[in-house]
């Protein structure tokens, strides 16, 4: 890939935080702009989730659980360990002085900034406006362009309509804000084989239903069965949009969640924690 060449996938997006407005304001937004982000409570968990994705963003506001002592400290064991060498950190920070900001970040390495947060709403779209910045700056979208989530371990997401007196359903394979795959069985493919559209679709997820008119872009074989490809139709509601980026994020999350759930928590306290050496940019 040459030196300048976007990455094919985007990044993940971190942000520790146990401020619940910051979060509420963040995530909705972030999530129709599509970034792959997620919002994490508890520093405790932050190493084993970047462990899976070491290319990720990684967002801190340093407020509870750690002293900031301890917080310096956390930041510096991921700027020392190799293995993070690729995650960016960056700091979202409330109610700093000039010089206590000049303190605390000394010797850290912050690829993605430093960000004041404020209360006000005007000063919050500014501080939106610089996280965004940041990542375009670090490609954290690559060249794709929707964020998409499988479905196959809920059986309860569905696509169903009515063909007269009979009612079709099919489970979703994946999904994003444009479009879904169905599995179609086998058995049920001559029914479908010349359809073009599903105008009287619905879905139901996050135990929801909602109107969802589909056009069906191919249908291909997968193994015994086959896969409908449907792209949804312009007459979408925002509403429905926004339930569906919510329930791909939750389900990229609980997808991140499932891939350490059997390693134990990071029990160092890092607000005693030394690093060994703070030579760590040479």
């Amino acid at each position: 890939m040459e030196a300048n060449a976007k990455p094919n996938y985007g990044k993940k997006v971190f942000f520790v935080s146990q401020n619940k407005r910051l979060q509420q304001m963040l995530r909705k937004r972030l999530l129709t702009m599509e970034y792959e982000v997620y919002f994490l409570e508890d520093y405790r968990i932050v190493k084993n989730l970047i462990s899976e994705s070491p290319d990720s963003i990684l967002f801190i506001l340093p407020e509870k659980q750690l002293k900031l002592a301890g917080w310096k400290n956390f930041i510096k064991s991921i700027n020392s360990d190799m293995y993070f060498s690729s995650t960016a950190i960056g700091l979202l920070l409330k109610g700093f002085t000039e010089n206590q900001i000049i303190e605390f970040t000394g010797g850290l390495k912050l690829e993605a900034g430093i960000i004041t947060v404020n209360d006000d709403e005007e000063d919050s779209d500014e501080m939106f406006h610089e996280i965004v910045k940041t990542l375009d700056k670090l490609d954290a979208k690559g060249m794709r362009q929707y964020v998409r989530a499988s479905c196959l371990g809920d059986e309860k997401s569905q696509v169903y309509w009515l063909e007269g007196d009979r009612m079709h359903k099919l489970n979703i394979m994946d999904i994003s804000s444009v479009g879904l795959a169905l599995l179609l069985p086998a058995k049920n493919y001559a029914q479908m084989a010349g359809i073009k559209e599903i105008p009287g679709a619905k879905i139901t997820i996050k135990e929801k239903q909602e109107s969802i008119p589909l056009d069906i872009y191919t249908i291909k074989q997968a193994g015994q069965n086959y896969v409908i490809v449907a792209m949804f139709q312009k007459t979408v509601t925002t509403k429905t949009l926004e339930l569906i980026r919510d329930y791909v994020s939750d389900m990229l999350l609980a997808d991140q969640y499932r891939k350490i759930l059997n390693r134990p928590i990071d029990k160092i306290d890092y607000n005693t924690f030394v690093v060994e050496s703070d030579d760590i940019f040479d």
